[in-house]
């Protein structure tokens, strides 16, 4: 029923079905919610994987064809950004590019559709910029961190602009979580498992962001 109401193009209406799924369902709804996934789907052109959570929900904090994987943590602050104002055309004002806006009939602007992978985490103001086209399963997006460029598995992310300063991990235990992909696991799956992830692991190069 709430999937069929949000065909509804008011914004005021949208958030308060949205408020309604919070309210009766609670906020770790996020995690698991089939609803909330087809939601986003149909209504904002975001793919979100099972037990993500957090900025993704928030309608244009990310763009339509943004994917984002499975067991990803990303703060409500986060944002993707999926085009630039154009540098190469007399000027830089949306007028000139935006389509709905009324004085041109093709947009022009060019688009990236960001793919996130597995286990991410987003920290706090964290920014990515169109010119990042992926983010490997893994990476971590610190806070306040701002963007440019694809950033590899379990990368670490810091600054702005950012800069990859080390991997949560040694190469070898890198391989070895890529060739598991645990995070195809359902959590029903992994809860006989939690000792594994409640523990550090060999490998680890340990550190906060």
């Amino acid at each position: 029923m709430l999937f069929m109401l949000y065909a509804t193009r008011s914004i005021r209406a949208r958030k308060a079905i949205i408020s309604l799924l919070w309210h009766y369902l609670g906020h770790h709804i996020e995690f698991y919610s089939e609803t909330l996934r087809r939601i986003f789907s149909k209504y904002h052109g975001i793919e979100v994987g099972l037990y993500s959570h957090g900025a993704c929900f928030i309608p244009d904090n990310f763009p339509p064809g943004t994917v984002v994987g499975r067991y990803c943590s990303l703060a409500m602050s986060s944002t993707v950004h999926d085009a630039n104002h154009p540098l190469g055309l007399k000027s830089t004002s949306a007028l000139f590019f935006n389509p709905y806006l009324g004085y041109i009939k093709d947009d022009i602007n060019k688009y990236t559709h960001l793919k996130i992978g597995n286990d991410v985490w987003f920290g706090h103001n964290s920014i990515i910029l169109p010119s990042c086209e992926s983010i490997g399963d893994g990476a971590v997006i610190a806070a306040g961190a701002v963007v440019s460029k694809s950033v590899p598995p379990y990368g670490v992310m810091v600054g702005n602009p950012a800069r990859l300063v080390r991997y949560r991990f040694t190469p070898e235990r890198i391989a070895l979580l890529r060739e598991e992909r645990w995070w195809e696991n359902d959590m029903r799956e992994l809860v006989p498992r939690m000792d594994e992830f409640t523990r550090l692991l060999e490998g680890s190069t340990g550190g906060d962001e």
